[in-house]
């Protein structure tokens, strides 16, 4: 194994599988083939034919494109089409600083390939011994990824929230990090991707933070969400992402991203410029 299979795998998704999901003549995401003909049975909210999916013309307000694809999405959770309903909002964008159409529970957001935010934070310990990384093990019952190793911190960005709040709260729930020392956080820029995984298609970019933390703190979580927390040299985390697929697949994105940042990956590194590119979502 090898960091670009890390990277590789998060790149990896068939677009002939697909068909554009529209709104007002604006591709917002991307909607298996599969899925397209569940949404036929819903005529007055979606427009299905073989190449697309478009959300029904008349369906112009935020308020009234949301209602009404709720009432879809529900009615597909009970048919179990839609795995769950999550009570958690995303906005439904293209862009960051563009104002959402709509918004869409996020258990859906796979199914309709939209693209999702995120906060990733990587834990960091500054010790004798050198550098540490906190690392989390989610909990067994999570019903994506269960098990897997994750950051100290991470989780979607849901609508309605700013970034920073987002980070604050997430920081509470995950480890019990006080906004003291979440206000040390560095933004460290992003990472995008798009590829099929087990919760539908993940079109993401997520906001990724460096939070250097006192060697004496210890993580505890509150929400059930997080097993247990090991603080790991970074050597330790290096070797465990190249020879396992323990870490979840976003993750070990984000620490590649890290160890590129900070020069752990050099240009002399045969992958670097793969790997270097690999940080952002590619083209179809």
């Amino acid at each position: 194994m090898a960091f670009m299979d890390r990277v590789a795998s998060c790149h990896t998704w068939q677009p002939e599988k697909y068909r554009p999901f529209l709104i007002d003549a604006e591709i917002f995401g991307h909607i298996t083939h599969e899925f397209a003909q569940k949404l036929a049975k819903f005529p007055q909210v979606f427009v299905v034919d073989e190449q697309q999916v478009t959300l029904y013309p008349s369906l112009q307000s935020f308020d009234d494109r949301t209602e009404k694809v709720e009432s879809v999405i529900r009615q597909l959770v009970a048919e179990d089409s839609i795995s769950r309903w999550r009570d958690e909002y995303y906005p439904v964008t293209n862009d960051w600083s563009q104002t959402p159409v709509m918004k869409l529970d996020r258990g859906a957001a796979g199914y309709f390939g939209i693209r999702g935010y995120g906060v990733h934070v990587n834990g960091l310990v500054r010790t004798a011994s050198g550098l540490k990384i906190w690392v989390g093990k989610r909990s067994l019952d999570k019903p994506n990824a269960p098990g897997k190793l994750d950051h100290i911190v991470a989780g979607g960005q849901p609508f309605g929230l700013g970034v920073y709040e987002n980070l604050v709260k997430e920081a509470a729930e995950e480890a019990d990090i006080p906004e003291t020392l979440v206000q040390k956080a560095k933004p460290a820029g992003i990472v995008s991707y798009r590829c099929a995984r087990e919760d539908g298609l993940r079109n993401d970019i997520l906001f990724v933070y460096d939070l250097y933390l006192p060697e004496g703190f210890m993580p505890r979580n509150t929400d059930g969400e997080v097993e247990e927390f090991y603080l790991w040299p970074l050597e330790q985390v290096i070797e465990r992402i190249k020879s396992s697929d323990d870490f979840k697949f976003n993750v070990s994105l984000v620490i590649i991203h890290f160890l590129i940042r900070e020069g752990y990956i050099t240009p002399d590194d045969p992958d670097y410029c793969s790997l270097a590119s690999g940080m952002q979502r590619q083209s179809i």
